[in-house]
Formats: structure tokens, C-alpha cells, sequence
């Protein structure tokens, strides 16, 4: 079994944190004024975070004998 993760306190988990944070405050939340301007921005946020989990994040085998 394998599960995508980053390693806790890790150089590549301070990066995804970092660059989630930039990719955030670049995102234009102002003049919210119907349900599809929210939509829009929720789907890029969900493509901004997901584009971010899959370059910073790795692949580990999950086997009987992997820490918690």
C-alpha cells in the first residue's frame, strides 16, 4: 500500500506551506458578489493546493512495520 505524504518538520513540507501561503494571498477574494464568482474561486484554490500537494509531497510504501 502507499500513501502520499511529506515528511513532518521536513524542507519540502516548509516549502508546500510557503508557497500554499503565496499562492493564497494572490488569489482576488474581493468583490465576492454571487455564488459562481466563489465557485471560481474555491476551484482554484482546490488546483492551486492540489497542483502544490503533488510537487512537494512523495510516495511511501505503508507496510506493517511503518510508524504511525
Amino acid at each position: 500500500m502507499k500513501k502520499q505524504m511529506t515528511t513532518r518538520d521536513s524542507k519540502e513540507e516548509k516549502e508546500f506551506i510557503k508557497s500554499l501561503e503565496k499562492k493564497i494571498s494572490h488569489i482576488n477574494t474581493f468583490n465576492i458578489l454571487n455564488s459562481r464568482n466563489l465557485e471560481n474561486i474555491i476551484q482554484e484554490l482546490a488546483i492551486a493546493i492540489e497542483d502544490l500537494w503533488n510537487r512537494y509531497s512523495k510516495y511511501i510504501n505503508i507496510t506493517k512495520y511503518s510508524k504511525e
